[in-house]
């Protein structure tokens, strides 16, 4: 634990250099910059002269402080001639990426979107090097059993990720602005999520304090942290998608969009949440002025001990369902992968060993220890201190509700706006709620028919529900 502790105190002088300019740009370079744009492709950072520089894409924000020096002790003493360009990036990262691929300019390590199925990202886009040839039972083992998941960071024998940390939506809330409108505790269900939000804004909106916001600005982000988790959570399905049917069925939707509807169509959220991105939102919470919101478990820890530190009494909860019931898990919001290589890179090797480095129990042992991250890697945990983060907020744990369900069927193209859109249309009045859940299922439904007219078999598992996920066909 020597090394952890070293590695944590240069972790809280790099929090205080960081913690400024953590919050400004897009990107940030190994040696801690953030200047709001990537290097132009094909430029040389600095102190990269001579060495293999291997790029490498993350928008982990709330770890940068954190990484950063270890970043920087990696490039000054490893023995493999490697120089790390590391890369933090906040908005449009998968259209980022997408376009990085398209014109070759992709990085050689880069954290995942996760807005596609492993399946598309490997067959369908090219995007992703198969790791097994570079594993051997030893490194295999460290990572536990069950590691590896088909469709989650595996394809039959290849596998495209690895383990590394696990997180979960849940909602943030302000205990202090909870305490002066007289707020016992945080919302169950959905109506006492309205009803808080409510109270919290006609008691304190003249002072410019709100009872919700979100992060609508971007559609797929904001719904897939907040509205697909509830829906999950109350017995719904994942993504409209029915597995015990094989069809698409997005009805279960309905009454959380009514939910968010009311709220954020109707002035009682934080102004402007329709264009807001999360670091904007994170920072008006901290500031005070935001009583609840919905995000991830493992980033919020870090975010406020450096990125945009607070004195506001925060805590987090699990998700309010429907009806206060817990009906069906919840998604992780990642958890088995998360890092991947790009299979054009011209140094294969020298990315692995850059892979093998961020995985590695000297990194993410404390990592784990410093609250930024469920890490699950069992040989990091094993010899880590219990975050203190967990101590104090038992809910930022994964628990026996947070597990990944089945994937989603791959290569579905859906004509016209995806449902991520349509749903921030419908909690902002844009859209009918009952026609928007009537088209959508429609298109959904003859996009998923064409896949399987073509050859596609149809996931359909007759014995499947949100609580016990029976995968057997």
């Amino acid at each position: 634990m020597k090394k952890a502790k070293r590695i944590l105190s240069a972790v809280a002088a790099g929090v205080m250099v960081l913690s400024l300019s953590a919050c400004g740009g897009g990107s940030g370079s190994a040696s801690g910059s953030a200047s709001g744009s990537a290097p132009a492709a094909g430029s040389t950072p600095a102190g990269a002269e001579g060495k293999i520089t291997i790029s490498y894409w993350t928008t982990n924000r709330h770890d940068q402080a954190y990484m950063t020096p270890l970043i920087e002790e990696f490039n000054a003493t490893n023995d493999k001639n490697i120089y790390i360009d590391f890369q933090v990036y906040a908005d449009n990262y998968s259209q980022m990426l997408d376009l990085a691929f398209s014109t070759n300019t992709a990085p050689d390590v880069y954290q995942l979107a996760g807005t596609d199925p492993i399946e598309v990202v490997v067959k369908e886009k090219g995007q992703l090097l198969d790791l097994a040839p570079y594993m051997d039972d030893e490194y295999r083992t460290r990572f536990g059993e069950g590691a590896f998941v088909e469709g989650i960071n595996a394809l039959g024998d290849g596998i495209y990720s690895l383990p590394y940390t696990a997180s979960a939506a849940r909602l943030f809330y302000n205990q202090d602005i909870f305490d002066r409108v007289g707020i016992d505790g945080p919302p169950q269900t959905l109506d006492e999520l309205v009803a808080d939000a409510k109270l919290v804004t006609e008691q304190l909106g003249s002072e410019g304090i709100y009872g919700i916001a979100g992060n609508f600005k971007s559609a797929a982000s904001s719904v897939a942290r907040s509205i697909d988790m509830i829906v999950m959570r109350s017995g719904g399905t994942r993504g409209g998608f029915d597995y015990k049917t094989g069809t698409y069925d997005f009805s279960s939707y309905k009454p959380v969009l009514e939910a968010f509807k009311e709220m954020f169509a109707t002035g009682v959220s934080f102004p402007g949440s329709e264009s807001l991105d999360i670091d904007p939102l994170r920072t008006q919470f901290a500031a005070g002025n935001i009583a609840m919101y919905i995000s991830i478990s493992h980033a919020e820890p870090g975010v406020y001990a450096s990125q945009f530190p607070t004195d506001a009494n925060w805590n987090c909860a699990q998700l309010p369902t429907v009806n206060g019931k817990v009906e069906g898990k919840q998604q992780l919001w990642f958890g088995g992968s998360n890092l991947g290589i790009n299979p054009a890179t011209e140094h294969p090797d020298e990315a692995w060993e850059v892979m093998k480095f961020l995985h590695s129990d000297e990194v993410m042992g404390p990592y784990h220890t410093a609250g930024l991250g469920t890490v699950m890697i069992p040989s990091a945990v094993e010899s880590a201190e219990a975050p203190e983060s967990i101590e104090k907020m038992p809910n930022l744990a994964i628990n026996a509700d947070d597990q990944n369900w089945p994937p989603l069927p791959a290569g579905v193209v859906v004509e016209g706006k995806d449902y991520y859109t349509t749903c921030v249309e419908c909690i902002f009045g844009v859209t009918d709620i009952d026609s928007a859940i009537e088209d959508l299922n429609t298109r959904y439904n003859a996009a998923y028919d064409k896949l399987v007219d073509g050859g596609a078999e149809r996931i359909v598992y007759p014995n499947f529900d949100p609580l016990k996920q029976d995968t057997a066909k």
